[in-house]
């Protein structure tokens, strides 16, 4: 990971919702997603690097379509946990 990846945390569209991932300082492989789904404010913790890694690298656009299905059902998931 760069720096400048890391001071610009990845933002993208999926299914109408704008998700960002950010890696956690200090913690290698720690992954913070977050977005706001429904009205709230959610986010969801992931250890999945090549969902960080393929949302740079929009070459293999299927690993990247991946990455965005991945980032989207952890914030899903961590919508529903948190009614």
């Amino acid at each position: 990971m760069t720096l400048e990846q890391f001071l610009n945390p990845k933002t993208m569209k999926f299914n109408k919702i704008d998700l960002t991932i950010y890696a956690i300082c200090h913690s290698y492989g720690q992954y913070l997603i977050t977005a706001h789904y429904r009205g709230k404010y959610v986010t969801a913790h992931t250890t999945d690097s090549e969902a960080f890694d393929y949302l740079y690298n929009p070459d293999n656009k299927i690993k990247h379509l991946e990455a965005k299905r991945h980032c989207y059902y952890k914030i899903v998931e961590a919508f529903k946990n948190s009614l």
